[in-house]
């Protein structure tokens, strides 16, 4: 290995955002003051090393309230369908709600454009956690749109309401936007990005532009950590998604023999994984800076 010869350039913007900040602490907070059984439906927030260090903690990871007797139920920060808090109340569980309070916004602002009679859209993936809960959040009667692709399927009549998810790319975003302006006359849009998660990719294209290689540090079942994988590769920069701090030989030596490499991470990625990162890579680096 070339040892001595890379630098390191970091995003000014990096581990939890305000929303898995507080959540995190929440859930610290409540684990170590108030003894008793802690349940959560899913993970906290995206990332491993976060589900690990609580569970570590006591709490204990359930797939239906059913499964909670005595005890406290926490809402994750990417939130609950009214269900939940529901079916936790007729259990006498105590709620701790750690629910983003961006996202908490997307769901009553989803909930006012139906009660306007606008057909609510959400912009965002299908299947996650946060686009759940701002659909189960309007009795399911949302439609879900992943790409400009599912535009032309949509056929309703009513004048449309949109909503995005936090997460989204800015880019992505204004595609479909731009595609549903196209095909209907009536649309109201309500900008949810977080902006956050917007500052974390405007990050990642400033130090793209210093580098030659990207390290994205983060889970990738985090939504936000792969749309920033996706925009190093569409900006044609060699990207590596870096999950934990055991980096492979391979790797290494690729690191090693390239003089600028960049790290960003995404929001729900702990401090102490980057800063583990970081350590591995001394021995190759020769300084370390913020772009």
């Amino acid at each position: 290995m070339l040892a001595m010869k890379t630098k390191i350039f970091l995003t000014k913007n990096t581990g939890f955002c305000f929303g898995v900040e507080r959540a995190f602490e929440m859930c610290v907070k409540s684990l170590k003051e108030r003894p008793g059984n802690y349940y959560m439906l899913g993970p906290l927030v995206h990332n491993e090393h976060v589900v690990e260090k609580l569970k570590d903690l006591g709490m204990r990871y359930i797939s239906s309230v059913k499964e909670a007797s005595e005890g406290t139920l926490i809402i994750p920060a990417h939130g609950a369908g009214p269900e939940v808090y529901q079916a936790a109340r007729q259990k006498g569980l105590k709620i701790v709600d750690t629910t983003c309070p961006l996202v908490k916004k997307v769901q009553d602002l989803a909930k006012e454009l139906q009660k306007g009679g606008y057909q609510v859209v959400i912009i965002g993936d299908k299947g996650h956690t946060e686009v759940a809960s701002i659909q189960k959040s309007i009795g399911n009667r949302g439609v879900i749109v992943e790409s400009i692709n599912e535009v032309s399927k949509i056929k309703v009549v009513k004048p449309l309401g949109v909503v995005v998810q936090t997460t989204q790319n800015p880019v992505r975003v204004k595609e479909i936007l731009k595609e549903l302006k196209g095909k209907f006359k009536e649309i109201k849009v309500l900008n949810t990005l977080c902006p956050t998660v917007v500052s974390y990719q405007q990050g990642l294209k400033k130090l793209i532009k210093k580098v030659d290689l990207i390290l994205v540090i983060g889970s990738k079942a985090s939504a936000n950590t792969m749309r920033l994988v996706e925009i190093a590769k569409n900006e044609k920069r060699p990207v590596y998604l870096v999950e934990s701090d055991k980096l492979n030989e391979k790797l290494l030596k690729k690191i090693s023999e390239t003089e600028k490499i960049g790290i960003a991470s995404g929001t729900s990625t702990p401090d102490w994984l980057i800063k583990g990162v970081i350590k591995r890579l001394e021995p190759l680096s020769v300084s370390t800076a913020y772009v």
